[in-house]
């Protein structure tokens, strides 16, 4: 690994117009200095990468059929579960007719405070290992509430093994509109869209990071390559690519309008910088993670009519059905510590509390019908996803997860690829940390790319259910 490989983030400042850091030595030295201290290790996701098992469920159970892998919802334990319940009735009666059993976990058998996944497990005597559903925990999970209740972190790490998702509205209303638009989506004699695929890519002539993006991944993506197929094609998918000049806002409204010939995408693939505020700016509920477009001008100056936030979704949008894929910094949600900072700067602090964005929330409960599913990142976004940490290409992760959605694998089991390369990540950090210890010669950088390139892959959720996936078999062409 090269000294100078910096890690290139996916983000711009609100107030400056300028894009996220790269990580200074004093991120790198604390950064180095807490991973060492064991508040992350590496060993729970080695084990996974050591896994045979595409899917981490035991091999005699169908990760397809809920009747084998079972669905339910977890609670903050303090957190009362009835009206949650009752918004989410027709999404719970659904799965119930599927899976024979919906098991709730709420009260002391939810998630206490300062639970992680795997004291959450032990008390319901299951470690974090491959899943047995008939041990009392299913397959399919969806975490209820906001990450101040169920931590981004606790979701990560269960994830590991099970298939997670998070349902997390300000209104109960959202939860509601939520389940009844999956329902409808299910159990409707047609769907709402066609065999369609929309890769949306900022590239701004003054900024490597989305140079580097639309190079290196969306352009493979939409174009293909000596050696693959353009995304899509294989499993019969028309692909519509807005790159560059074409990324607008405008455009991106339009295309969730379902303008066009083939209408709104099934599938939309999302790749620009996600915008950053302030923690003590009142606009960051509304504003962290909004997607940058294309209208950006420049350096230094940047606005609403720049990005594209949750106000922006157009009433008449058309995201009934829809899974998007949102690669930016931010794009999911927010911790409420930026974990690549020295203790104590001003910028530790990058939110007043953990909370998930916005925009996905906006698409998931829209009020004409919401989207099956939004797969994101927490905290910022590196350009680690598409590259190796020699900064080589490598588009398989995000070829694999969206050509397992466009089969129609539920949404859990197709996100597992970026979950095996955590645990890939891991295996190797765990590597040369046994070699340091040896004596190698390690340095605090490369241990800190290393460790960033692990976060990268672990950051990514999904927020809806994960049992949720594309009716493939019913669209048109």
């Amino acid at each position: 690994m090269s000294e100078t490989s910096l890690p290139i983030a996916l983000g711009v400042h609100a107030d400056t117009g300028q894009p996220l850091a790269d990580l200074d030595e004093a991120g790198i030295e604390a950064f180095c200095t807490r991973e060492q201290a064991g508040r992350r290790a590496p060993e729970r996701a080695a084990e996974k990468a050591r896994q045979i098992d595409t899917y981490a469920v035991m091999g005699d159970v169908d990760a397809d059929n809920l009747a084998e892998a079972g669905w339910g919802l977890l609670f903050a334990a303090d957190t009362d579960p009835a009206p949650y319940l009752d918004a989410l009735s027709p999404l719970i009666e659904k799965r119930r007719s599927e899976a024979g059993e919906v098991k709730i976990f709420h009260g002391p058998d939810g998630c206490l405070p300062g639970d992680t996944a795997t004291t959450w497990l032990a008390r319901h005597k299951v470690s974090l290992n491959v899943v047995d559903p008939a041990l009392g925990v299913p397959y399919y999970l969806v975490l209820i509430g906001p990450p101040d209740g169920i931590s981004f972190a606790f979701q990560y790490t269960l994830d590991l093994y099970w298939a997670v998702g998070r349902l997390d509205f300000a209104e109960l209303e959202d939860y509601r509109r939520y389940a009844d638009s999956i329902v409808a989506y299910e159990s409707a004699p047609a769907v709402p869209s066609r065999r369609n695929v929309a890769l949306f890519a900022t590239c701004h002539d003054f900024d490597r990071a989305t140079q580097m993006l639309t190079r290196q991944l969306a352009t493979p993506l939409a174009m293909g390559t000596a050696q693959t197929k353009p995304l899509g094609e294989r499993q019969g998918f028309a692909m519509r690519a807005l790159l560059g000049d074409a990324a607008t806002k405008a455009a991106l409204t339009g295309l969730l309008r379902g303008d066009g010939p083939d209408g709104a995408p099934a599938v939309l693939l999302t790749g620009s910088h996600g915008m950053c505020v302030r923690a003590d700016d009142h606009r960051i509920a509304d504003v962290q993670g909004a997607l940058v477009c294309q209208d950006w001008p420049g350096y230094g100056a940047i606005d609403a009519s720049h990005w594209f936030a949750a106000s922006d979704i157009p009433a008449d949008a058309k995201c009934h059905g829809l899974i998007h894929f949102c690669f930016a910094c931010f794009g999911a949600g927010a911790p409420d510590l930026d974990n690549f900072s020295a203790p104590g700067a001003d910028s530790h602090r990058i939110a007043p509390y953990p909370f998930t964005a916005r925009l996905p929330q906006r698409l998931l409960a829209h009020p004409q019908g919401g989207a099956l599913a939004v797969l994101g990142h927490v905290d910022r976004a590196w350009a680690y996803s598409f590259q190796s940490e020699r900064a080589d290409p490598q588009t398989q992760g995000f070829r694999d997860v969206v050509g397992s959605l466009l089969r129609g694998q539920r949404v859990g089991q197709a996100t597992d690829r970026f979950n095996i390369r955590w645990a890939a990540l891991s295996t190797e950090l765990a590597d040369v940390l046994r070699d340091r210890s040896a004596g190698a010669a390690v340095s605090e950088t490369e241990l800190a790319l290393r460790w960033i390139a692990r976060d990268d892959a672990r950051n990514y959720v999904v927020l809806g259910d994960p049992a949720v996936r594309l009716r493939v078999a019913d669209m048109e062409r």
